[in-house]
């Protein structure tokens, strides 16, 4: 049994934890649970993109996965990364772009500026069915074509990974 965190529409916690198969409906008063999210971009200004595997959807995403509970999100996707990629992130300098709270759940989003050799990857199956980088272009035209995750979130995420790597 997975146990998470639940937190208000400030992206704050709320003391209460529930089990991770909870259903939606039982969250009340802005209640919500919470992701952590990577963009990880390279020098070519591409992101790191998985497509999920066909249990989880088939469709376009950043790394992404729950807060369990009494997990920091930084330290969320760090797991996730090393789960679902086989990478270990730990020691890179991972930047903290805040909480974005639009819907359910509250996304807690990330940057990593970084070389990945996609070779090199070892993919958890169960989740993830490949990797490629796209570009701002690529990504967009993903959100237009419906295939990426939550597509109207995803356009506001690589608004902000892409305001935050532009200004650096």
């Amino acid at each position: 049994m997975e146990l998470l965190d639940v937190y208000n529409e400030k992206g704050e916690k709320t003391g209460k934890v529930v089990d991770r198969s909870v259903d939606d409906a039982s969250f009340v008063n802005g209640e919500r649970i919470a992701v952590a999210i990577i963009y990880i971009e390279n020098d070519k200004h591409e992101f790191l993109i998985q497509k999920t595997s066909k249990q989880k959807g088939n469709i376009y995403s950043a790394t992404a996965g729950h807060v369990l509970h009494n997990e920091k999100p930084i330290e969320a996707i760090i797991r996730e990364v090393k789960e679902e990629l086989g990478i270990d992130i730990s020691n890179e300098d991972i930047v903290d772009l805040g909480c974005l709270v639009v819907d359910f759940p509250v996304r807690f989003m990330f940057y990593l500026k970084k070389n990945i050799d996609l070779n090199e990857l070892v993919l958890q199956k169960a989740e993830v069915q490949e990797v490629m980088y796209m570009s701002e272009k690529e990504i967009r035209t993903e959100i237009e074509k419906g295939t990426m995750n939550k597509d109207y979130v995803q356009s506001i995420m690589l608004d902000l990974v892409l305001d935050y790597s532009n200004k650096k």
